[in-house]
């Protein structure tokens, strides 16, 4: 799936932000890719940065929710999560994200 042209990211307020990618890639594929587990980890991990994905859950539904683990080295772990808000398929996903370290929800 290459991509067919630069990412566009637009901050929409002080803790939003609207990121946009296209793709050469029918919607089908796309969707999919973002929203089935197994396909998911075998792409998104920034490999270039030497992490490792230890889990991956994904609930893809509105109100469904998502969470992230991954493994840092010497017994640390940074975890991403968070719900889905929009579930179009073939369309759009939006979803809300959180991260801390140690894999635990970050204080509010």
């Amino acid at each position: 799936m290459p991509m067919n042209g630069p990412t566009a990211v637009e901050r929409t307020s002080d803790r939003e932000m609207v990121v946009s990618r296209t793709f050469d890639a029918p919607a089908q594929v796309m969707f999919e890719a973002w929203s089935m587990a197994g396909l998911f980890r075998r792409w998104w991990v920034p490999r270039s940065m030497g992490l490792s994905l230890r889990s991956c859950e994904m609930d893809v539904r509105i109100g469904g929710g998502y969470r992230l683990e991954f493994d840092l080295g010497e017994a640390k772990t940074m975890a991403f999560f968070g719900k889905y808000l929009e579930v179009t398929p073939y369309s759009r996903i939006v979803w809300t994200n959180d991260e801390s370290e140690g894999g635990t929800r970050s204080p509010r």
